[in-house]
């Protein structure tokens, strides 16, 4: 296990290299002079020259690579000449909004969409199962900035009950963004584990455990939901990019100070040393996620891990 986690491991730093690699570029495919874009036509020449020489635009791209690799290896990420901070002071003070986000949007979407998801295939030759299927169907094809709109009237304005915009409010101010966000993610997931679990209901140890007797919902529960549940986790780790920096809309309607919103701005901006290490950073975070996903699979169901000790095995030999 300890080597498949190594392996995994060494995976991620090919694929942050490319990352890193991809948005240094920007810095020099970017249509006329990056710096005279980031800082307007009339900069005078002496900061004209300081910006371009700390970006190291003045010398070849390859030498400017690895200075900025040089400096990832320090936890420097660059200096914003349009803030006048550093990458690091200004994701740090974006992340924190995003993570409350995510987390509040992952709830949403688990609480809602596995049981409206099993509840679905259970029942799934009823009629609340075709209607929750139809239901969900309908939550899916809704944009998420309709249904933010939506709920900044409904919940904000005319019951009074949750701020419309801002972060001040501590977390009541993540539940219509949450919401927003976590529901047509919840209707997607719910089609996902509702496939799943139908899936599971025709193999062979369900039938097993229902001839023998055991009450139906503890074989849901106790032999199907764990491996039900599979898809449904390898589609969080997939989109977990998604819930950190895509949600630049639903940030702006909400007037959130995320990371979906910092990346939003500095395109707007031209802001790349931000753009790049905010891109970097989301990296890193999305290539954990799916490394701890992968490792959750071992403790839903044995047999990967079975394997997993057999594929460490071979390639010892």
């Amino acid at each position: 296990m300890f080597k498949y986690v190594v392996r995994r491991l060494l995976i991620l730093i090919p694929i942050l290299l490319g990352v890193a690699l991809i948005s240094s570029l920007m810095f020099y495919i970017v249509p006329g002079d990056i710096v005279r874009v980031m800082l307007g036509q009339h900069i005078d020449p002496y900061t004209y020259a300081n910006v371009r020489t700390a970006l190291g635009l003045d010398i070849p791209f390859g030498e400017n690579f690895l200075g900025f690799m040089r400096n990832i290896c320090r936890g420097d990420l660059g200096f914003s000449y349009i803030q006048q901070r550093s990458v690091n002071q200004v994701i740090l003070e974006a992340l924190p909004v995003t993570i409350k986000l995510t987390v509040v949007s992952l709830i949403v979407t688990i609480i809602v969409g596995i049981p409206v998801g099993i509840l679905a295939a259970v029942k799934d030759r009823r009629a609340i199962g075709q209607a929750v299927n139809y239901g969900a169907m309908i939550g899916f094809s809704m944009p998420s900035f309709l249904l933010a709109l939506f709920l900044q009237l409904f919940f904000g304005v005319w019951l009074g009950w949750f701020p419309i915009a801002g972060s001040g409010r501590g977390l009541i101010s993540y539940v219509l963004p949450g919401l927003a966000i976590g529901l047509p993610s919840a209707a997607f997931y719910a089609r996902v584990a509702r496939a799943s679990m139908l899936e599971v209901l025709t193999q062979e140890y369900i039938l097993f455990a229902t001839a023998r007797g055991l009450p139906f919902n503890r074989v849901i529960i106790n032999h199907g939901l764990r491996n039900a549940l599979i898809p449904v986790i390898t589609q969080i780790g997939m989109d977990f990019g998604m819930f950190m920096t895509g949600a630049v809309l639903t940030e702006t309607i909400f007037n959130l100070p995320g990371m979906g919103r910092l990346i939003f701005s500095s395109i707007n901006a031209r802001d790349f040393p931000v753009l790049r290490g905010a891109l970097l950073f989301s990296a890193l975070i999305v290539v954990i996620v799916n490394l701890l996903v992968d490792l959750s699979y071992i403790r839903l169901d044995p047999r990967i891990a079975s394997a997993i000790v057999r594929e460490g095995s071979d390639a010892d030999r």
